[in-house]
């Protein structure tokens, strides 16, 4: 089955407290299947997993990994998707381009 582009963003990773999601209506589970996310601004780190007692850090205390300019992180599945997290590591916003690619009309 080959996937297609079903939709973009443009995704500003700030400092929010808990981290910056992927926008939810962009994500329909009987179609997209992953979020290729490429980062084109600014260090910023991601979890999928966060314990429910534990929130994504700047720092990466709870083990969330590094993304750098030009790196590119896949997210698979609607669950991984809506959990997903982002938070800058600095001073400056991260810039996050986003495709939803996945089967459909």
């Amino acid at each position: 089955m080959a996937l297609r582009a079903l939709t973009s963003e443009q995704i500003t990773v700030d400092a929010t407290s808990g981290g910056v999601s992927l926008t939810a209506s962009n994500i329909v589970a009987a179609q997209t299947v992953r979020a290729v996310c490429t980062l084109e601004q600014a260090q910023i780190r991601y979890q999928t997993d966060i314990p429910a007692d534990s929130t994504i850090t700047a720092g990466g205390t709870e083990g969330s990994p590094l993304l750098e300019v030009g790196q590119t992180v896949t997210i698979y599945g609607s669950d991984d998707m809506k959990n997903v997290r982002f938070i800058r590591t600095g001073g400056t916003s991260g810039l996050l381009q986003v495709i939803y690619e996945g089967v459909g009309n």
